[in-house]
């Protein structure tokens, strides 16, 4: 038995054949009737199903070439129609050069040219009807339903008439039990107002949403501008509000859309991300996938938010062998049924194991031999890093020097390191452990020759226990929303930006290099807790209170991208910049300083840490070690680190 779906493509196909078996027969009549005024000579009359004989194997050849036989009934648009016309017109000319091939015969000495004319066009045209006939039997039902509609459809508004906000339409029309029913569209391009696209009116520019919502009683808005800027959706998003409208989305990117793939399902929430007010950054993912292509990868904090992103993106761009580390088993499980479910032609092989052990981190990089390491994983939140000062250390400094280390013993060719912006002239613990993980991967590119890279980013939208999806459970449970201080700002990108940015700053040749992402302006976290309270439908200090905690030990209210004894220089990719460090580290000093933080750290001695911490992060390692008894606290790190 065959399965349903090729019965059903065999049914469709048996249909169009014997559809157009009819159309060539009553054409080829209906060409004699013409040409003869409506009274086909006899000897003539008794040729046609002779005639036929020839015409209908050639035509049926020649469709079934063009793949007409291989269409759906929802699929027919021009490019099917040009098929048609190419089947018909080589057709007659094969039929033609038949004829005057079989010219000896009497049937075929004396035949009518006009005839071949005359049917080309009938058979040109019956063909296309029967393939475009449910398409236009919908639009009939579609103006009828327009001017009867379901009192119980969603009244939708499309913002574009462009190719995406037609395909909305159609696919809303194709949408079982037409539960949609779109109203019109709103477009800028004022050669569109007043004209009409299948057959709904394009009623005018944004500035007139709020007239059309009226008087159109529109329920959900739907933006359809895959190109279109932040800073033009954040004025669409305005409009909107201003009619009164809290149910928007919008269409997916412009890959989506040219990918042809685009349905209603992909069509979602307007984001905080849409409204940021970033420029698109252009990414060279071919020559990343060239370079990723049949290579072992080895991520490391792959659970994590992070971690995770790169598996997907690197799944999603190379055919290559990835292994994701965590200690996180939990977060390793769900990575794999994703990437299984999304991408199940991706070799993906995890590992659980804790970057600390350097045993298992030797076993590890001996049994995989990665080509690129991208390490991720790390302790990140401020506050809890405050308080387990020898947890921060393990990992983010001890963890990542054991890992480095490793990948210098066993030939890796890249180590890229994920840092923070917090790394600059760092007021907490964690900032200062990942700034000393960036002098790790300095000092150790003069080694071997193993390619170190370091990236330093600011906060990523939605990455687990980050502001927002904090600020979208605190609206669940009703309010308030807790922000620290209302002047604070913070530079922020989206996990898939951040990643991708990542990936083309590691495919760099240098041997040691520090870049910078270009983050764009700084966002008040203010403003961004406002944008998602109005995106759930409701209004900021109305229906949700925001209530000002204070500033919480080890944060600053601005973040920076370079330190000042970095210089800032535009790199080969768009939307990175290399950080360009004045001075190296001492590697002997650096080495007793690392030395003396494993015995504060065994020693669980915070204040020692925290005095090591700060001569490392500052000074790097270039001076002697400070005397002990001196401490550290975010206080002074921050009175240090002004400008």
């Amino acid at each position: 038995m065959f399965p349903f779906n090729i019965r059903r493509a065999f049914a469709r196909a048996a249909m169009f054949f014997a559809a157009d078996v009819v159309v060539w027969t009553g054409a080829l009549f209906a060409a004699f009737l013409i040409r003869f005024d409506g009274a086909i000579p006899r000897g003539y009359l008794i040729d046609i199903p002779l005639l036929l004989v020839l015409f209908i194997p050639v035509k049926a050849v020649w469709h079934w070439v063009f793949r007409l036989y291989q269409v759906t009934w929802r699929a027919v648009g021009v490019p099917e129609v040009m098929s048609i016309f190419k089947a018909a017109a080589v057709s007659t000319l094969t039929i033609a050069g038949a004829l005057v091939f079989m010219r000896h015969l009497e049937e075929f000495r004396v035949f009518p040219r006009s005839v071949l004319i005359i049917d080309f066009v009938l058979a040109l045209c019956g063909v296309a009807v029967v393939r475009l006939a449910r398409r236009l039997w919908q639009t009939q039902f579609d103006q009828l339903r327009g001017r009867r509609p379901d009192r119980l459809a969603s009244r939708q508004l499309v913002v574009g008439a462009g190719a995406a906000g037609t395909r909305l339409v159609e696919a809303m029309a194709e949408y079982p039990h037409h539960v949609y029913h779109p109203v019109g569209f709103i477009d800028d391009d004022q050669g569109k107002w007043g004209s009409f696209v299948h057959g709904l009116r394009v009623f005018g520019g944004r500035q007139t949403i709020p007239d059309v919502v009226g008087r159109e009683r529109v329920d959900e808005v739907l933006i359809a501008i895959p190109s279109a800027s932040s800073k033009e959706i954040r004025d669409i998003v305005t409009w909107v509000r201003k009619a009164g409208v809290k149910r928007m989305r919008i269409v997916p990117g412009v890959q989506k859309l040219l990918s042809g793939s685009m349905t209603l399902n992909d069509v979602r929430q307007v984001e905080v991300s849409d409204l940021l007010g970033r420029p698109a950054v252009r990414i060279a993912t071919d020559e990343i996938a060239r370079r990723l292509e049949g290579s072992r990868v080895l991520v490391t904090g792959a659970g994590g938010s992070i971690g995770s992103e790169l598996v997907r993106q690197i799944a999603r761009l190379a055919r290559c062998e990835i292994v994701a580390l965590d200690i996180n088993e939990s977060g390793l499980f769900e990575l794999e049924e994703e990437i299984k479910r999304l991408h199940p032609d991706a070799t993906l092989r995890t590992l659980v194991g804790d970057i600390r052990d350097t045993v298992k981190m030797d076993w590890v990089l001996g049994s995989v031999m990665p080509r690129f390491i991208y390490h991720a994983a790390a302790y990140k939140h401020v506050p809890l890093m405050e308080r387990d000062v020898d947890e921060a250390v393990k990992t983010n400094i001890l963890g990542t020097l054991v890992l480095a280390e490793g990948a210098v013993r066993h030939g890796v060719e890249s180590f890229v390191l994920i840092s923070t912006d917090k790394a600059v002239r760092p007021t907490s613990v964690m900032g200062a452990t990942k700034r000393v993980g960036e002098l790790i991967t300095h000092m150790l590119s003069r080694r071997g020759r193993t390619r170190f890279v370091t990236v330093r980013f600011g906060n990523v939208l939605g990455s687990r226990g980050s502001l927002i999806p904090l600020i979208q459970e605190q609206i669940r449970r009703g309010g308030p929303v807790t922000l620290t201080h209302p002047d604070m700002v913070r530079f922020v990108m989206s996990p898939p930006e951040a990643v991708l940015l990542v990936l083309q700053a590691s495919m760099s040749e240098r041997q040691h290099g520090l870049y910078v992402l270009d983050m764009g302006e700084p966002v008040r976290i203010a403003d961004l807790a406002a944008e998602v309270i109005r995106l759930s439908g409701l209004e900021p200090d109305r229906d949700i209170p925001i209530v000002h905690t204070g500033v919480r030990p080890g944060e600053k209210l601005e973040e920076e991208l370079a330190t000042p004894n970095e210089s800032l220089r535009p790199s080969p990719y768009p939307g990175i910049f290399e950080a360009v460090e004045e001075r190296e580290p001492d590697e002997v000093m650096f080495r007793l300083a690392i030395q003396q933080l494993e015995h504060l750290v065994a020693r669980r001695d915070d204040s020692g840490i925290r005095v090591i911490l700060r001569h490392l992060a500052f000074e790097g390692a270039l001076s002697a070690l400070p005397p002990e008894g001196e401490t550290w606290s975010p206080t002074q790190s921050r009175a240090n680190s002004s400008p």
